[in-house]
């Protein structure tokens, strides 16, 4: 699974690039979160960074970020964008569970937006966010992303419907939240994981952390975004605050592609 992932992201790797443009709440909803609690000086390792262009913001930010993914032409993009950033600790290619870079600080932020939604088994994705855990300095915040079922089910009925008449499809993705001709039949996902959002905060909790938020990055654009991209600058910004305002009310959460989850070491 390992290398399948790594092959898709290096085929993918200008989507990729893009995708924070093509998905514009992730990255505003998610710096709401680490303004609140982290400020610039802080030192944060981003898990499986893409192509740097979040990284870019908070170093951009003040913060002291190191890099990680898995993807050589994700690292290699990065390097590109970002080697002669002051604040820049360190690019690492290696798979996030296996990074020898875990132990270069105790972090007062870790952000793993991408990882968990590409582990199928439960059991890993404790690992890593324990992993986490243990790498971070007491009171220091993890920022974790995850796919919700219900943003997996829309997206496949816009692009792969068919996927109703199969017992490997729709129906299997709904019961256990990963498919093999619903959404993986698609050429935008591998090996993809799918949240509720009710098995987030005890997944969190078992890794050790505190859940402080749990937020949809999206609101009712959730898999949507052609509504948005529709709408003129002004409204844009009506709409952004209206998200960013509302996406911890649970309803909202439902609504949402991106489920963000905010939580602590304790002290």
């Amino acid at each position: 699974m390992q290398e399948e992932v790594r092959k898709y992201y290096n085929q993918h790797s200008n989507e990729e690039d893009r995708r924070l443009d093509a998905h514009p709440f992730e990255l505003p909803v998610t710096m709401n979160f680490i303004k609140k609690y982290l400020s610039p000086g802080e030192h944060l390792f981003d898990v499986a960074c893409g192509t740097g262009r979040f990284a870019q913001h908070l170093l951009d930010k003040g913060y002291f970020i190191g890099l990680n993914d898995l993807s050589d032409k994700n690292i290699e993009t990065a390097k590109k964008r970002l080697n002669s950033h002051r604040n820049l600790l360190f690019i690492d290619r290696a798979d996030a569970l296996e990074s020898t870079r875990w132990e270069s600080k105790m972090w007062g932020g870790i952000l793993i937006l991408g990882p968990l939604y590409h582990i199928r088994s439960k059991e890993k994705r404790l690992k890593l966010l324990s992993l986490a855990q243990k790498h971070l300095k007491p009171g220091g915040l993890v920022f974790s992303a995850f796919m919700s079922r219900t943003g997996a089910l829309v997206y496949g009925l816009k692009h792969n419907p068919e996927g109703i008449l199969y017992p490997d499809g729709v129906k299997k993705l709904w019961e256990t939240g990963a498919d093999e001709r619903f959404v993986e039949n698609t050429k935008h996902f591998a090996h993809a994981y799918f949240s509720h959002p009710e098995e987030i905060n005890p997944l969190i909790r078992d890794a050790g952390l505190e859940p402080l938020h749990l937020a949809g990055a999206e609101g009712p654009f959730g898999e949507r975004f052609e509504l948005y991209h529709s709408l003129d600058e002004k409204l844009k910004k009506q709409w952004m605050d209206f998200v960013i305002e509302h996406c911890e009310d649970p309803r909202m959460v439902q609504q949402s592609k991106h489920l963000l989850s905010v939580a602590r070491k304790p002290e």
